[in-house]
């Protein structure tokens, strides 16, 4: 074979090595376009998800003195002669429910639904045969969600059947 002709293959084999070369090189940063752009996406969902709940702990901290708010307006119905403390606890409770319900808060149904452990913590069991099996049949502290998220499960008493 002449010298020109085997300069021209060996010209050829290296440049088809580098086309291989750069083909690869291009693949591999494709990927790490698109693996980049899904870690993007992935931190920006947290970041929503975080942002969502992020007033969670000052949800929690308010739900005492919801409680409380709660406690004070049912002890002043036993008493008529507190009307105007009534009246203004009544404001004041209505005010920070709309405030913690703007935030997404609501408050979580137990009495007569069936116990579920994901919203209900069980403090007392009572044996009856007037209630079904494993039927909330008291409520001693109220369950919370936070957009459909459990934060404080309510407080519960249950229904076991009388064997």
């Amino acid at each position: 074979m002449p010298a020109g002709k085997k300069d021209k293959k060996g010209l050829d084999n290296v440049f088809a090595e580098k086309d291989k070369e750069i083909a690869e090189y291009v693949d591999q940063l494709k990927r790490l376009q698109a693996e980049f752009e899904n870690y993007k996406k992935r931190a920006a969902r947290e970041r929503e998800e975080h942002l969502k709940y992020a007033n969670e702990q000052l949800i929690l901290k308010l739900l005492e003195v919801l409680d409380d708010f709660d406690r004070a307006l049912e002890a002043s119905e036993v008493s008529r002669e507190c009307e105007t403390l009534r009246s203004g606890l009544d404001l004041t409770s209505k005010k920070l429910h709309g405030i913690l319900e703007a935030e997404g808060l609501s408050r979580i149904e137990a009495v007569g639904k069936v116990f579920d452990p994901l919203k209900h913590e069980a403090l007392l069991v009572e044996h009856s045969d007037e209630h079904s099996e494993d039927v909330v049949i008291g409520e001693l502290d109220k369950g919370y969600e936070l957009r459909s998220k459990v934060i404080r499960p309510c407080k519960v008493k249950v229904c076991k059947k009388v064997n």
